[in-house]
């Protein structure tokens, strides 16, 4: 039996991490086989290595084998580095356990443990029962305990941000973010789409976005106001190179965390007490997503709103993104 290994203990057998980037060490050659520096790629690569010799003998196998053939598939970048990490976690808590010997009990105890972050613990384990299923297809596993757990409802997120809210913090924004922000209100679009924004998708008719987390497209339509905002953008430094409309200073996109940080430092601006401890003027903290909804909740019309947002169902935008308070006039 080889030795135990104290470093990448997160990596299937025969993967490591240096300098980095991912390598594949070879059985019979030692011979290390570079796969690339981003993982999911790398997991891809390695898939096709191994193909055909997973043990499965243990849940760790079949998470191995999950990272290298589905993660690679999820059309979302984020959803590809969100659920690296959370297949980590399931990874060092239930990786050495067979399949089969995974209760619901143990999953209760996860979630339990999890108690601090309730939020992220669901996902895990929701990640969970989707490994299970594969490992049932492949062989490894007879039952899914995820199933049985009880369901947990989940609160509805009902923050809408005031007209008020969005001039005070946009006031205090660089114009790079005050540029996003406009974009986001005016179209409704996800940040991740927004972010990977390219001037090719500026047609005649409008803006065309397809989007990355369902894969559905929507046209939106010029505006004089859509068009002032995106000629903002094209003049934005550097010119060359130019490609991305929501670019850094030195012409590349940003990535999804380093844009969550310079929001939360501006949200962090925007909530802080003023000198003297003065209030802060009508300002919450709300999120870079929440401007989805405010557009949705602002937007004449459920169809209309649904169709700007991409969704298939009117029912998810009204249940999830209209979130102005309803008026109503009393009976006399």
């Amino acid at each position: 039996m080889g030795r135990r290994r104290k470093q990448d203990t997160h990596l299937p057998k025969r993967m490591y991490m240096r300098r980095g980037a991912y390598y594949f060490c070879h059985p019979e050659t030692n011979e290390w086989q570079p796969l690339g520096k981003d993982i999911a790629a790398a997991f891809a690569a390695y898939g096709k290595l191994v193909s055909g010799q997973w043990s499965g003998h243990n849940l760790g196998d079949v998470i191995d084998r999950y990272r290298t053939e589905v993660l690679p598939l999820k059309r979302s970048a984020k959803t590809r580095a969100d659920q690296a990490k959370q297949l980590e976690k399931l990874k060092a808590v239930f990786g050495d356990m067979p399949a089969d010997k995974i209760t619901a009990q143990h999953c209760y105890k996860y979630l339990d443990s999890r108690a601090k972050h309730p939020v992220a613990a669901r996902h895990e384990i929701s990640l969970l029962g989707h490994v299970f299923a594969k490992a049932i297809r492949w062989g490894a596993a007879t039952a899914n305990p995820v199933r049985t757990l009880e369901r947990t409802t989940k609160g509805r997120r009902t923050r809408y941000v005031t007209d008020a809210e969005y001039d005070a913090v946009r006031a205090l924004a660089n114009e790079r973010m005050q540029i996003a922000m406009d974009l986001a209100l005016l179209t409704g679009q996800r940040r991740g789409d927004l972010l990977a924004l390219r001037r090719v998708q500026l047609t005649d008719e409008g803006i065309v976005f397809r989007q990355s987390k369902t894969g559905a497209g929507v046209l939106v339509e010029w505006t004089d106001e859509l068009r002032r905002i995106t000629d903002r953008a094209k003049t934005l430094k550097p010119q060359v190179p130019g490609e991305y409309l929501l670019r850094k200073r030195n012409g590349r996109p940003y990535t999804a965390w380093g844009f969550s940080a310079i929001w939360q430092r501006l949200m962090d601006k925007a909530t802080a007490p003023g000198k003297g401890g003065e209030a802060p003027a009508l300002v919450e903290r709300f999120t870079f997503h929440d401007l989805r909804a405010k557009c949705a909740s602002d937007k004449d019309g459920l169809e209309s709103a649904a169709a700007l947002l991409g969704h298939a169902s009117s029912q998810t935008t009204k249940s999830v993104y209209r979130r102005k308070m309803p008026r109503a006039t009393p009976l006399r």
